[in-house]
């Protein structure tokens, strides 16, 4: 492991290092940029600057004040100055230590003169790295790297310690897992499990945005596995049946996350259960309707598959806008296996199937002579009904159902 990586990066950052450094301040790199170098990852050019200073917030301030274009102090109170250079992002905190009260949702924060006492106040090890710049070595007091290179999860205190000062870090453990392919501590395991319901006191804001990361990831097995296995995962989305076959099946509905919560949720109950267990763990509205909408879809096509081609017309219009994620979870869930080339050969046939009707509102009340009403309604659903019964229809045709229908 090196940091060779960051070669860039400190060139950049040398004329504010030296300007810190004129005014007797030290200045480091901190986050992610710095654990993904000792990866040997290659450096994403639109990175922020991460940075960690020993300098007060006012002197902070006035240094940013003379170097950057635009600046902005809304997190001065917790430390932090944010700045832009040309197209670089810049945030400078103090160095801090912060931690939540039994009952807080807002962390106390103490600001510290030394970088270690700033980075054993990170959530993890591979976290609590930093780098002096501009030349300045590794400092790494909590064997960040050797936890990197060995693959382990650990926290740079007691676990009971670092999760207490913001218990949301229970959540990063599994994203982090899963991320990076780690094995956690069994103190941390350990630790999770007894304080989840320290969880409690985290905003749902917080909640939902660490889940929605651990969602994308390209595989989160691993970190859902750890959250079922400490009692976090129905902290986060209520009760879900076999934790591990619930896992089992995420792994198999591809990468959306939308299918892979709805996966997850699958045994919990109908999908109104599901919707009302998400909606009342704050769930976004469209996120409960999307997965209701998806489970809705998949159960449905594995208790009454399709037996005719107007079904499975009915059941891709009904499916839609969710129809892949619908397909991916019927498939996994274990429906017949004609599914998926049935509805593919159907999207490719009847390319307008979940296109706008062939007769529009208007065009149907002239055809037919009708005022706005419920007499509409009822057209539009009859042109809809024959049109799933009997497949494409030119406007002729659905003119001619119409007139019939209407002269019986």
């Amino acid at each position: 492991m090196s940091l060779n990586r960051l070669a860039p990066v400190r060139e950049e950052a040398r004329e504010l290092a030296a300007r810190f450094a004129a005014d007797g301040y030290r200045i480091y790199l901190v986050g992610g940029i710095v654990r993904d170098a000792m990866r040997d990852r290659p450096l994403d050019t639109a990175f922020d600057l991460d940075l960690t200073t020993d300098a007060q917030p006012d002197a902070v301030k006035s240094i940013l004040e003379e170097w950057a274009d635009t600046l902005w102090t809304q997190g001065e109170r917790f430390g932090t100055i944010g700045a832009r250079r040309g197209d670089r992002r810049v945030e400078v905190t103090t160095h801090r230590t912060e931690r939540y009260l039994p009952d807080s949702r807002k962390p106390e924060v103490a600001f510290a003169d030394a970088i270690e006492a700033d980075l054993s106040r990170r959530d993890f090890t591979i976290n609590a790295m930093a780098v002096e710049l501009p030349d300045g070595e590794l400092v790494d007091p909590f064997g960040g790297a050797s936890d990197l290179e060995a693959g382990r999860l650990h926290t740079p205190l007691d676990p009971e310690e670092t999760f207490s000062d913001d218990p949301l870090r229970m959540l990063r453990a599994a994203r982090f897992l899963a991320q990076f392919d780690l094995t956690a501590d069994t103190n941390l395991v350990a630790a999770m499990a007894a304080m989840a319901d320290r969880l409690s006191i985290v905003a749902d804001e917080r909640i939902r945005d660490e889940l929605d990361r651990l969602l994308a990831l390209p595989d989160p097995g691993l970190g859902f596995k750890l959250l079922f296995e400490t009692g976090l995962g129905e902290r986060v989305l209520g009760p879900v049946g076999d934790g591990n076959a619930a896992v089992a099946l995420l792994r198999k509905v591809g990468d959306d996350p939308v299918a892979r919560l709805a996966a997850l949720m699958a045994d919990a109950g109908t999908p109104s259960d599901v919707r009302s267990a998400l909606s009342e763990r704050r769930a976004t509205s469209a996120v409960s309707r999307a997965v209701f909408a998806v489970l809705t879809a998949a159960r449905q096509a594995v208790d009454h598959p399709p037996a005719s081609l107007s079904e499975l017309r009915r059941w891709v219009v009904d499916a839609d806008p969710h129809l892949h994620q619908a397909v991916m979870l019927a498939t996994a869930l274990g429906a017949e296996a004609s599914l998926v080339p049935d509805v593919a050969a159907l999207m490719q046939s009847e390319t307008d199937l979940l296109g706008p009707p062939v007769l529009d509102g208007e065009e149907i009340m002239a055809l037919l002579g009708l005022d706005p009403g419920p007499d509409v309604g009822r057209a539009v659903d009859e042109l809809r009904r024959h049109r799933l019964d009997s497949g494409p229809l030119t406007p002729e045709e659905a003119r001619t159902h119409l007139l019939r229908w209407r002269s019986r």
